[in-house]
């Protein structure tokens, strides 16, 4: 294995550093800006072209669930801006288990699948196709009664006016396995591993497929460039999708095919994110993670004053560890004191 120390290269990384844009702070103030009033017509038009609810009265003695309006700038792979986009998002932490929503739990894809599925294709030579779900939690098909407020800015008829959803939102319970469930009955001639339930085969006339499913990112790859031409065709009669076509970005790992045919993996824009978030950008770097003689003790120092922060950053540092395995060590120290962190944690 070539390491950065192996290879000299124990300088800091090239960072380009791209400010973020800033995002509404209100409903009033995003209805006010023509860019933003334009993403959320878009998401509402694909609501009511999916026929996410119907427009009814709310029966008497139910309570409906709320919903609010989320605002993100989507930035290409090389941190410059994409487009403005606009969610509508149900208050799930006002659903009631056992009422409108039972089973909640849904797979996704494990990172160790990612990298063996990656290395089988490219020692066989197969080509890896990558598309993307627009909306997916919205095909998935609700067996419960929910009933939502309207969506704010947007709202018709009088006060007892909700919608019933026919369909799952984002923010629901259950709108995970509810996508899950469709898309996997989609794939017709699949099925799911064992060790993987994410991970859905396909074997028939010599013809082999993989599928990886995370959410709405799917990777496939096999043996027959023509097959899977025809799944990914079969799967547009279903759902909205983008086919992005070969493998450059799949969350948040860039990944660059070089002229021998090999696959780098990195996870720079993600990383670069990490430390703006961090305000670590001006950091000192050093050529090893952490020295092994190192001594963390439970209360050294004194707490931190935000320890969910702290949390966040070693799940930060645990998904870094995909392309940077060399932070394992240092990593796992880290988690042993997510419970009490302190300063010299």
């Amino acid at each position: 294995m070539l390491t950065r120390a192996k290879a000299a290269l124990l300088g800091p990384s090239a960072f380009t550093v791209v400010p973020l844009l800033p995002l509404p702070k209100s409903i009033k103030e995003a209805l006010d800006l023509p860019q933003w009033l334009a993403a959320m017509q878009e998401e509402l038009a694909a609501l009511n072209t999916n026929n996410t609810w119907i427009l009814t009265t709310l029966p008497p003695g139910v309570q409906p669930i709320g919903c609010k309006w989320i605002f993100k700038i989507k930035y290409n792979v090389d941190g410059l801006f994409q487009r403005n986009k606009a969610h509508l998002v149900a208050k799930g932490f006002h659903q009631q288990y056992g009422f409108d929503y039972f089973e909640t739990f849904s797979p996704v894809i494990k990172p160790v699948t990612i990298r063996i599925i990656l290395t089988l294709a490219l020692q066989l030579n197969w080509s890896i196709n990558q598309i993307d779900i627009n909306n997916a939690f919205l095909y998935g098909d609700l067996k419960e009664s929910v009933y939502m407020s309207q969506p704010p800015g947007f709202e018709t008829g009088d006060s007892n006016t909700v919608c019933k959803l026919t369909k799952a939102l984002y923010g629901l319970k259950q709108a995970p396995r509810s996508w899950f469930h469709k898309l996997s009955t989609t794939l017709l001639g699949f099925h799911p591993t064992k060790s993987d339930t994410s991970l859905f085969l396909h074997f028939h006339n010599n013809i082999t497929i993989f599928v990886l499913i995370y959410v709405d990112n799917i990777l496939i790859t096999g043996n027959s460039n023509s097959a899977i031409q025809r799944l990914i065709h079969s799967l547009s009669q279903h759902f909205a999708l983008k086919d992005l076509g070969t493998l450059h970005y799949f969350l948040g790992i860039e990944a660059t095919w070089t002229l021998d045919g090999s696959l780098h993996l990195s996870q720079t824009k993600y990383i670069q994110d990490l430390l703006l978030k961090t305000n670590t950008l001006s950091s000192k770097p050093q050529p090893t993670p952490m020295l092994s003689t190192t001594r963390l003790t439970i209360d050294a120092t004194i707490v931190v004053n935000d320890p969910s922060f702290y949390r966040s950053m070693i799940g930060s540092l645990q998904y870094i560890l995909i392309t940077h395995p060399e932070l394992a060590y240092s990593v796992n120290k880290a988690c042993q004191f997510m419970n009490n962190p302190q300063h010299h944690h």
